[in-house]
């Protein structure tokens, strides 16, 4: 593999035009009139036409509606106990929320702002998506011992069926842009190799089983718009290695792993710390509609980090395995795709952007809001 890191200190930072920033009538969204004092949102998403944002909040066990374009809360809708993510659905009238601790769904009448249902599933339900064409609801339930994905017929909002897990522990689910295949990661505890399932979505059967060598904390999963890739974060775990070596990445280090989507294709653990400079827990995951960026939710150190996606999969093509499997640890890579850092609130588990692309949302855990910050329209 040919390193880019020399061909990026001669273009230098005066070449890229981006600028990716708090625009100036968005900052934080403060004060989400929740029921605890730690409403701690932990999930962040918009209704298919971008004019509604649903954010989560794990401890104040609510969900808070605000207007996208005036930045204010229009709504606040009590669910059950921890919520953890929540999905619109196509038509944009219906909201189904994941309540963790309760092992139940909520299927909420955005309208009315109120619950109208409440749907028993696996152990600790934390994500849901929605198929391609909106007919069915994918429901993560990720308990130690659980390996299932639960599935809701949104016309009737019932349980109709399972995907049942190569591992325990499934953690999110992206759908491919067709819509043909889901692309599950089992977060499984204990395991030093997580994994993630490839499925059929028709059969529900399981198509292949792709390790990451030395995986931890999987918590994101996404498609490249292409479908050619899917991206997860993870951490990298170094158990041998002395606790205080922790702050210097040598306990555990920050990775995104890139996987081809063809049958048995490569995996990339692809750095995202420097020297003295790490991207300690990588959250949830976006990427945008033109397949240029990823923005990555820093929970640890409580900013976004862009990346240059292209950048990122040249590497995964034009290298063997053996190769790619040696750059995990190199922390001087980082530079080749790394776009830029910004700074949002405290703990950003959650970022989605806006159907177009020009907005970019995090849910703050810690500091109880949201960051609004503007993408670049290249």
């Amino acid at each position: 593999m040919k390193k880019k890191a020399l061909l990026w200190s001669i273009l230098g930072a005066g070449l890229i035009s981006l600028v990716l920033a708090q625009s100036s009538n968005a900052g934080f969204i403060q004060g989400t009139r929740v029921r605890t004092d730690n409403p701690s949102p932990f999930h962040v998403t918009t209704s298919p036409d971008g004019k509604l944002l649903v954010v989560t909040n794990q401890s104040g066990h609510s969900v808070t509606l605000i207007n996208a374009q005036t930045k204010k809360i229009i709504g606040e809708i009590a669910v059950e106990v921890q919520p953890e993510a929540s999905v619109v659905s196509r038509d944009g009238r219906t909201l189904y929320v994941c309540n963790a601790e309760s092992d139940n769904v909520s299927v909420i009448d955005i309208g009315g702002k109120s619950v109208k249902k409440t749907i028993k599933v696996g152990d600790w339900p934390c994500s849901v998506k929605l198929s391609k064409d909106g007919s069915k609801a994918y429901v993560v339930c990720s308990g130690n011992m659980w390996n299932s994905v639960d599935i809701i017929d949104t016309s009737k909002n019932e349980k109709v069926g399972e995907i049942k897990t190569s591992h325990y522990g499934p953690r999110d689910i992206a759908i491919s842009p067709d819509g043909k295949t889901g692309a599950i990661i089992n977060d499984s505890v204990g395991s030093i190799n997580r994994t993630v399932d490839f499925v059929d979505l028709a059969s529900g059967r399981i198509t292949e089983t792709r390790p990451i060598h030395g995986s931890a904390n999987l918590r994101g999963v996404a498609y490249t718009p292409d479908g050619a890739f899917v991206l997860v974060t993870m951490e990298q775990p170094k158990n041998w290695l002395p606790v205080c070596e922790a702050e210097n990445a040598q306990i555990f280090s920050n990775n995104l792993a890139v996987l081809e989507t063809k049958p048995g294709g490569k995996v990339a653990c692809m750095p995202l710390d420097e020297h003295n400079n790490y991207d300690g827990n990588p959250y949830g995951l976006a990427v945008d509609p033109g397949g240029k960026y990823v923005y990555i939710g820093i929970r640890s150190m409580h900013r976004v980090t862009i990346l240059d996606l292209a950048k990122m999969t040249d590497i995964v093509v034009s290298s063997p395995q053996e190769e790619l499997d040696d750059l995990k640890n190199d922390l001087t890579l980082m530079v080749d795709y790394l776009v830029q850092r910004v700074n949002v609130g405290l703990g950003p588990s959650s970022v989605c952007l806006s159907p177009d692309g020009k907005t970019l949302y995090a849910a703050n855990y810690f500091s109880n809001s949201v960051s609004v910050i503007s993408t670049p329209t290249d």
